[in-house]
């Protein structure tokens, strides 16, 4: 069975088209938890993958950073 870690994507991009074009990549990957933010469980191929397809968009309007969650961290929910 192929191990996983939990990731979290983020991105502002200015330009409408790039914003979908991004939204629609990471779609495809994790489930939106803000409108410009995303948690993902990937393998090590699927980590690749994302950031093979999100480095192909060649944003020039933004930018996406994934942030790979610590083991020991846990999701607080407030309200």
């Amino acid at each position: 069975m192929a191990r996983t870690a939990d990731y979290i994507a983020v991105y502002d991009v200015s330009s409408d088209t790039e914003r979908t074009r991004v939204a629609k990549v990471l779609e495809g990957f994790g489930i939106r938890v803000q409108m410009s933010a995303f948690e993902c469980q990937l393998t090590r191929s699927g980590r690749d993958q994302l950031k093979k397809r999100l480095a192909d968009l060649k944003l020039e309007t933004g930018f996406v950073y994934l942030y790979r969650r610590d083991a020991l961290s846990r999701r607080v929910g407030i309200g």
